[in-house]
């Protein structure tokens, strides 16, 4: 009959306790500290040999490195020896805070071996003896020699070289934090140079799912991408496909990247532009958008706190759900409160039946709308949208709106991602046809009429569906404007770029008084774009403002 052990049970399934150990094993475990019977380390992690067999009973005696029992952390404590070096995690579900060895004590220990996701590591205590006091040593880990990890793999170290913050996004679903060097990393296809992505995660001595409080915080409350880490001493693991280190004492960071001020107003007669990807503004709830009534109202809220204070005279919205009521209800909201002649219109047009659209606002007061012109082609599941002002003295210039096909939802084959993710062939064909269509329209060659196209076009600046474009003649003005160290509203898997443009048609250019990115969203953590209650993270992608001089 088996034995069963109540935690693993709810963890794992019916798991029956091992043979019980021959009275000479036990004997040995209870051997006074120092005494002959022990395996070392290297053996039962195979440095040199083979690694022990699964559920090999041993004693081993060592120095603790760090302890995290309990459920709410890693239910176990680590082990080290040296000469040679070796590190092993000790899996001991039922010690608790009160009962788990400590750091800096030496313990002998009898196991037996096991193996958890591949990973070595002894279970099954039936035996633990303290045996006095024993320092840790930590290693210095070079971060950037990919040799160094699986040398150090379960033991201490330190590392002191300076890391930047390169991803928030799991920490506040795993409370951790990808790292990158030499400054943050960015999407080969960018165009710029920087810092280079690491296969190493800081963690929080937990694998728990959605912890709280939030570990890594700042005195601010939060943690940025762009952050640096100066220094950190903890348990360097592998877990879950990703290099780890989890901390034994806080780590040290410098808060390079706070929260930026708002951008400052536009100057007196200019107009104003700002772009934006809602993130999916939905008021059918449960879809893509918001889930609830209370996480719809905390949505509009926010929105309102962001897009109200920068008085943009135009508003070009992408990912507003595919309705005349959602536009509606963004108009409702951003118009409230404010005098009729600061009120946002809509440039409407008929629309195919997609999921979402880009949404084009303006007022009327400070931008008159003369047209809307909107391309229907199978390559484009989501209309692009030109809107033609004219200005007091006749002239008229215009914005084209545009969302092409996202990177994601693969095909098996065909269209797969070649380096540009997938679909690229596909937002390639969308450039090609949104151009002759624009020419067709008497609105190029690209010389001699003043357009701005604010799109998110799921492509990096260097990848082929931009390249046609810029031939076309229009100009990239993130990349002619923007700091290249600042050029990113969007982070993917730690590598940060931009996939929301600005271009501009060289007569349109002469308009151009700047271009801000606001980086209010992409390096936040993206737990807040469910617990916000502020401008940070609303959305995945960051607020672009423009700020046009027109005669």
């Amino acid at each position: 009959m088996c034995i069963v052990r109540a935690r693993l049970l709810l963890a794992f399934g019916l798991l029956c306790l091992p043979p019980a150990l021959p009275a000479a094993e036990k004997t040995a475990a209870l051997a006074d500290c120092g005494q002959p019977g022990v395996t070392e380390l290297a053996a039962i992690r195979g440095l040199d040999q083979p690694a022990l067999a699964e559920g090999t009973a041993v004693v081993v005696e060592a120095t603790v490195t760090a302890s995290f029992p309990g459920d709410a952390q890693l239910s176990g404590f680590y082990l080290q020896q040296e000469l040679p070096r070796a590190g092993v995690f000790v899996y001991a579900p039922d010690l608790t805070a009160d009962t788990a060895p400590r750091a800096g004590e030496r313990w002998r220990v009898l196991a037996r071996t096991g193996r958890y996701r591949g990973r070595v590591q002894l279970e099954w205590v039936e035996d633990l003896r303290r045996c006095g006091e024993s320092q840790p040593r930590p290693a210095i880990l070079d971060p950037g020699d990919p040799e160094a990890y699986a040398v150090h793999e379960d033991q201490l170290v330190t590392l002191d070289t300076p890391l930047v913050v390169a991803d928030t996004y799991e920490l506040g679903r795993y409370g951790s934090l990808r790292l990158a060097i030499g400054g943050r990393a960015f999407t080969a296809n960018n165009g710029v140079s920087a810092g280079r992505l690491l296969p190493l995660r800081l963690d929080d001595g937990s694998y728990r799912r959605d912890p709280r409080p939030v570990p890594h915080l700042g005195n601010q409350g939060v943690r940025r991408a762009g952050d640096r880490l100066l220094g950190v001493t903890g348990i360097l693991t592998r877990a879950f496909g990703a290099w780890r280190i989890h901390p034994v004492s806080n780590p040290v960071f410098s808060p390079d990247n706070p929260r930026p001020e708002m951008p400052a107003a536009a100057a007196a007669g200019g107009l104003r532009v700002l772009q934006l990807n809602l993130r999916n503004y939905f008021l059918d709830l449960g879809q893509r958008g918001a889930a609830s009534a209370e996480a719809l109202t905390r949505q509009r809220a926010r929105l309102r706190q962001l897009i109200r204070p920068l008085s943009a005279d135009v508003l070009v919205l992408h990912e507003v759900q595919n309705t005349v009521a959602a536009v509606d209800d963004l108009l409702a909201i951003l118009n409230e409160g404010l005098p009729e002649d600061l009120h946002y219109r809509a440039a409407l047009d008929a629309r195919s039946p997609a999921a979402i659209r880009s949404v084009v606002l303006y007022r009327d007061s400070q931008a008159r709308k003369v047209r809307t012109l909107r391309l229907v082609d199978d390559a484009h599941p989501r209309d692009p949208l030109v809107v033609e002002f004219m200005q007091p003295d006749g002239k008229r210039w215009g914005i084209l709106a545009a969302h092409f096909k996202s990177r994601g939802g693969c095909p098996d084959a065909g269209d797969t991602d070649r380096g540009e993710g997938c679909w690229a062939q596909r937002r390639e064909r969308q450039s090609d046809s949104l151009l002759e269509w624009l020419s067709g329209h008497s609105l190029l060659p690209a010389d001699h009429y003043p357009m701005l196209v604010l799109a998110d076009f799921n492509a990096y600046a260097e990848e082929a569906a931009m390249q046609t474009w810029h031939m076309a003649g229009f100009m990239d003005l993130i990349a002619r404007e923007i700091p290249a160290e600042r050029r990113y509203t969007y982070i993917y898997r730690g590598q940060s770029g931009y996939l929301d443009h600005a271009l501009a048609t060289p007569a349109m250019r002469e308009y151009l008084a700047s271009i801000e990115l606001w980086p209010v969203n992409a390096d936040e953590p993206a737990y807040l774009s469910d617990e916000g209650k502020a401008i940070w993270r609303i959305s995945d992608h960051d607020p672009m403002v423009i700020d046009l001089r027109l005669p």
